[in-house]
């Protein structure tokens, strides 16, 4: 078996163990409130591979969170902060975890308009908004006025719904 077989052998029979794993390791980012080491996070998922295997395997996992797709899964969920949903994936802002979530026609779970209609009612607080958006106070003030007066800054993502 030549290493190119290798690859397209453990990405297709552990396809379902590889998006398991990057669930998890989105997840334990999140508790964290960092972004891991995905290097280590593999080793300790994988203990029994060979130093191929999990290369193949960690190589796999890296490629499968880069994508967005666990990462956005877990974000909508309320699982990882926002800060480090878009540090996973490379956005400079929630519209890129937005973004994901329309290219793979993903429900969002929740837009922006629902979190600031939630602080605006008193049902969430603040800092709990500005955490799942990933966004400082004075942004989250300026998304909340803007929710008020009904002004849609971002027509065309899911925060305009």
């Amino acid at each position: 078996m030549t290493e190119g077989d290798l690859v397209h052998d453990q990405r297709t029979r552990r396809s379902g163990e590889i998006r398991s794993a990057a669930l998890a390791y989105v997840r334990e980012c999140g508790r964290h409130r960092d972004v891991l080491d995905i290097t280590e996070f593999a080793r300790q998922r994988w203990p029994r591979d060979g130093a191929h295997k999990l290369a193949v395997m960690t190589q796999a996992l890296a490629d499968d969170v880069r994508s967005g797709v666990p990462v956005v899964d877990v974000w909508r969920r309320f699982e990882v902060p926002g800060r480090i949903a878009q540090q996973l994936v490379g956005a400079s802002g929630y519209e890129g975890l937005y973004d994901i979530l329309q290219t793979y026609s993903m429900s969002p779970g929740f837009t922006v308009k629902d979190i600031a209609n939630w602080v605006w009612e008193g049902r969430m607080p603040a800092e709990e908004a500005e955490d799942i958006l990933g966004v400082d106070r004075t942004e989250m003030a300026d998304l909340i006025a803007r929710w008020i007066v009904g002004e849609d800054k971002f027509k065309n993502s899911w925060s305009a719904l």
